[in-house]
């Protein structure tokens, strides 16, 4: 629970118990202020009663009190449109930075996904070039084949004829036999 403070004052050359939460100083400054607003207005009548006093502080401290809020009320408008702005700034702020954190978290997917493929590619061009190596040794064991092939019909080639050749030897044999 707050501490109460309390202080014997003198307004108009008369003593207040004041108490209050705020500090005993701050307390002594408040009745001084009246004591010297009493002054003020009693020092430009002489003829004025203690209440006329008291009445005419009030309306002078209400007069002051009421300029002064609206004094309050002209400086807070001039901060209302900026700091209007600054919470939007801030909230486009906010949503930027959610937005680049959301950018930033794709781009680490993206990044994930990109080394997929480069893992996927290298794998891929090993695999062609080795294809390519199969093809290129599939070729030379095809043309060994041809050769093969070649050279066998050519010996076929060479025996049908020594063949026809030799049939022709018998049966020219066997006519002259």
């Amino acid at each position: 629970m707050d501490k109460k403070n309390k202080v014997l004052i003198k307004i108009n050359g008369q003593e207040y118990p004041i108490v209050g939460l705020e500090p005993k100083d701050y307390l002594l400054k408040v009745g001084n202020y009246v004591d010297e607003k009493m002054e003020e207005v009693r020092g430009a009548n002489q003829r004025l009663s203690t209440s006329m006093i008291a009445v005419l502080t009030s309306i002078n401290m209400a007069d002051e009190l009421l300029k002064l809020e609206e004094k309050l009320e002209k400086e807070q408008g001039k901060y209302e449109e900026p700091l209007r702005k600054f919470e939007e700034m801030k909230n486009k702020c906010e949503n930027l930075e959610s937005a680049l954190s959301r950018l930033e978290e794709q781009n680490q997917e993206l990044k994930r996904t990109n080394g997929n493929l480069e893992k996927f590619k290298e794998k891929y061009e090993t695999e062609t070039l080795e294809l390519k190596q199969e093809v290129k040794n599939q070729e030379e064991e095809n043309k060994k084949a041809e050769d093969i092939i070649n050279e066998l019909q050519n010996k076929l080639f060479e025996n049908q004829i020594k063949l026809v050749q030799a049939r022709k030897q018998l049966e020219k044999h066997q006519k002259d036999s």
